[in-house]
């Protein structure tokens, strides 16, 4: 008969080795894991192939993702003409901030191809959105701020990838219907604009996340915000609004709210359970210093900006 405690010292000789086996394992797979994670960290993000030559044929035209014509600081314009002779079928990014462009001038777009994702028309003395960018048809981001742009043609509201949509400092004063065309759009920016309403049929974006009306001419917060309960960010500062309605307390994802510089004299107790609200910005309001002591108090875990 073998002896009790040989047989405990064998099972226990086993069960150590069993655990010595499985920690190696797992000190093993731990390295592999944090060689595998250094490894994905070092890897740097691609580097887009970019083109700023004014040479009339490119050599590696072909393979040019990125056309950046654009001017800074003081720096010559690189010619738009080249765009007329060379093709770049891999394009995804194009910016001509501030050129002075021509309707003309736009016959470009043939040769971009039919990947460019990125347009930076800035500062481009535009009157009107060129028919010949609703053939974009891929196009998520478009910069069109810093131009006389006074409406927005029913072609512009076909582009359904757009996810943003940067329109600041123009001259629009009203937006048609039709907007519910844009789908996708996630980023709507109309700052420094000349809008009163917006149109009924904005409630249709079902994507949208921001929507900033900075420095137009509202004197209201339009109602049909109300039903766009994907917002989370909503600006409406150095407007005429007089009233913070009480609906915009029930909106469930709304997380920043922006109406600085209007002349509102109240915020409604329902703000104190909003439930997603996270940054409250109404500095240079007319709300009385014991309204905003009140709600610094009871929102101590928000971003409250105000100015006593």
């Amino acid at each position: 008969m073998i002896p009790k405690f040989k047989i405990f010292s064998s099972f226990f000789v086993f069960k150590s080795a069993f655990k010595a086996i499985k920690i190696e394992k797992i000190a093993i797979f731990s390295l592999v894991c944090l060689l595998v994670g250094c490894s994905f960290q070092q890897s740097a993000p691609r580097k887009l192939v970019t083109t700023t030559t004014e040479a009339a044929t490119i050599e590696s035209s072909n393979e040019v993702e990125f056309i950046n014509l654009s001017a800074t600081n003081g720096e010559k314009k690189p010619a738009v003409s080249l765009l007329l002779e060379v093709n770049y079928p891999k394009a995804e990014k194009l910016s001509l901030r501030g050129h002075k462009l021509e309707s003309a001038d736009f016959h470009f777009i043939k040769h971009v191809g039919s990947t460019l994702t990125y347009l930076d028309l800035s500062e481009c003395n535009l009157n009107a959105i060129p028919l010949e960018v609703a053939g974009v048809g891929a196009l998520k981001t478009i910069y069109l701020s810093d131009n006389n742009i006074k409406e927005l043609n029913d072609e512009f509201y076909s582009l359904d990838k757009l996810t943003y949509i940067n329109l600041d400092r123009n001259s629009l004063t009203n937006l048609p219907e039709g907007i519910a065309g844009l789908k996708s759009l996630k980023w709507l920016r109309l700052n420094n604009n000349k809008l009163s309403s917006l149109p009924a049929d904005i409630v249709e974006l079902k994507n949208i996340k921001r929507l900033y009306l900075n420095k137009n001419d509202f004197t209201e917060i339009p109602e049909v915000i109300k039903q766009m309960t994907s917002l989370e960010e909503l600006s409406l500062g150095g407007n005429k609004i007089t009233e913070f309605p009480e609906w915009l307390c029930e909106m469930p994802n709304l997380k920043r709210i922006d109406l600085y510089g209007n002349p509102i004299k109240n915020v409604p107790d329902k703000i104190f359970e909003m439930p997603s609200l996270s940054t409250l910005v109404m500095d240079n309001c007319l709300l009385d210093n014991d309204r905003k002591l009140e709600i610094n108090k009871k929102l101590t875990d928000k971003r409250i900006k105000f100015i006593f």
